[in-house]
């Protein structure tokens, strides 16, 4: 896979409001261009951290749908060149796809995922003291963040532990590459919650619920339109998950002492 690292040291000025100036090494977050090619056809640039690729591209394309067909992950290719990773696949679909371009913190949903159908079930609960524990476990590994203060944080997790953690320099990559390593092994994920350390969309949401993933939760704060959709597609979403605390913006019935509180 790639040998690009996810950070790197520059020298910088730290400047303080005393007017003291002094010249040291710091390291900060490698920003990656990432081209998607589709039987030689591009139809993606994205930008992204160069760790978890084909979790990342596997969850990207599968959870957009761009490949209909039987296809399988491990026929993916990675090329790297002058510091530009191509990744190439073949499959049997033929026809043109159009080409997008993503920076690393822009909207990332390619079809805007169609219409998610309701979830169907809300048996799947989890407790209350889990959900902290999970989070604390979360936060305590997000050593890039910690260094550089430029990735976001995401993991898929049981009720009991955390299965798998990534970060990324983009929020949607670190879902992509999280829904990625759920999809290569063929995870069962109607009793996983997914864990993210920014901001929670609407394309987020549509992310997530396209497999039909119970819980999302984050340190941050959802939008207008992600509280809407998790409310209408039977996502509990959880957000400004600090300390001893959060908020519960949707479908409170899947949280244990919560069941009776309302959808």
């Amino acid at each position: 896979m790639s040998l690009i690292q996810p950070t790197k040291l520059k020298k910088i000025f730290k400047v303080k409001n005393t007017g003291e100036i002094s010249q040291l090494e710091d390291l900060v977050a490698v920003e990656t261009k990432i081209k998607l090619l589709i039987n030689d056809q591009e139809i993606l640039s994205l930008s992204a951290t160069p760790m978890h690729l084909k979790e990342l591209v596997v969850g990207f394309i599968l959870t957009e749908n761009l490949i209909k067909d039987s296809w399988c992950p491990e026929e993916l290719e990675f090329v790297e060149k002058n510091d530009e990773l191509i990744v190439k696949i073949y499959t049997y679909e033929k026809g043109d796809l159009p080409s997008k371009t993503l920076t690393s913190g822009c909207f990332a949903s390619y079809s805007f995922l169609n219409e998610i159908p309701p979830y169907q079930t809300f048996d799947f609960k989890v407790d209350i003291q889990s959900i902290f524990n999970s989070f604390k476990t979360f936060v305590r590994m997000a050593e890039l963040f910690k260094t550089t203060g430029g990735f976001h944080s995401a993991a898929l997790c049981d009720q009991e532990n955390l299965l798998f953690f990534t970060e990324d320099i983009g929020r949607h990559n670190a879902v992509d590459k999280v829904l990625g390593y759920a999809l290569l092994r063929r995870l069962s994920l109607e009793d996983k919650l997914i864990l993210v350390s920014g901001r929670v969309s609407s394309d987020m949401v549509l992310k997530v619920g396209r497999w039909r993933i119970p819980f999302l939760i984050s340190r941050s704060a959802p939008t207008s339109l992600a509280v809407e959709l998790a409310e209408k597609i039977g996502l509990t979403l959880i957000g400004f998950l600090r300390g001893e605390r959060f908020n519960v913006y949707s479908h409170p019935q899947r949280i244990k002492n919560l069941e009776n509180m309302g959808g």
